[in-house]
């Protein structure tokens, strides 16, 4: 049985930064962040000591999980661009100022307006690759 389902966001060499971009853009707790370097009996190539291993994040009752890659992984030849994530906002005004937050650095892909399911919704990249789709639910919709 599938009890949730949480994104899980990979880096090449960025998580440290985005988890703190997260943090501050969408109010989000870092609930616990490891490194390679402390796990133990992991056999790690050099200069991934510091790089994250796993970090998870709180923001407000959904998690994010995000980890780096080693380096040189075939995987990453586009950082974010497998995954996107939909923020389910209360309100227009939220969802404009989580939306803004976001943007900084990034690229609008569809801005910020009405569309006929909601009272606003935008998409952007942020400045990590991640496609971020924002929409506001207002009571009665």
């Amino acid at each position: 049985m599938i009890t949730g389902m949480n994104p899980y966001l990979t880096f090449n060499g960025k998580a440290r930064e985005a988890a703190a971009f997260y943090e501050k853009a969408l109010e989000a707790r870092v609930i616990e962040s490891q490194t390679y370097a402390e796990v133990e009996g992991m056999e790690i190539p050099p200069g991934a000591e510091e790089l994250i291993m796993h970090a998870y994040l709180k923001i407000g009752e959904m998690e994010l999980m995000l980890s780096d890659a080693f380096p040189d992984s075939p995987d990453l030849e586009a950082p974010g661009s497998l995954v996107s994530i939909a923020l389910s906002m209360s309100d227009a005004s939220s969802a404009a100022k989580t939306f803004h937050a976001l943007e900084a650095g990034g690229e609008v892909i569809m801005p910020m307006a009405e569309t006929f399911f909601s009272p606003a919704y935008g998409q952007l990249k942020d400045q990590f690759g991640v496609l971020w789709h924002v929409v506001a639910y207002e009571e009665g919709q």
